[in-house]
């Protein structure tokens, strides 16, 4: 499979520092799972951004590699829908935390780094820590 950005021809909308949690449940590259943020109050509400890991040079991994414990990922809203978004951007800052989600468990953690694409355009104020 090619990178998420080979197939959709544009970029990322935000990068994230993630570490794994105490669970079965793998990291692999272009794993198909969910995101629930820190915070809200219902939990149960999840959102459909996929994670693409990367090495420390910031390169993604070929897919179906199996990701470190803890690294970086770039993420990839997949409804680009103005009201999907419109919903999605009162999570979608620098430092907000978040979940990887594989139906109701939550495997990995994650805190948002940068802002990229269509969402540092929309928030310009926004930089990389």
């Amino acid at each position: 499979m090619k990178s998420y950005s080979e197939r959709t021809g544009r970029e990322p909308d935000f990068r994230v520092s993630y570490r794994k949690l105490p669970t079965q449940q793998g990291l692999f590259q272009h794993i198909r799972s969910n995101v629930s943020w820190a915070g809200c109050s219902d939990q149960s509400q999840q959102w459909s951004i996929w994670p693409e890991f990367e090495t420390s040079e910031r390169v993604p991994l070929p897919d179906g590699t199996e990701a470190q414990e803890e690294g970086t990922a770039t993420m990839w809203v997949l409804y680009d829908d103005t009201a999907y978004r419109a919903d999605l951007r009162q999570w979608i800052r620098i430092g907000q935390e978040g979940f990887f989600m594989a139906g109701p468990e939550k495997f990995a953690q994650f805190t948002i780094i940068e802002l990229l694409g269509i969402e540092a355009a929309v928030q310009p104020a926004c930089s990389a820590l």
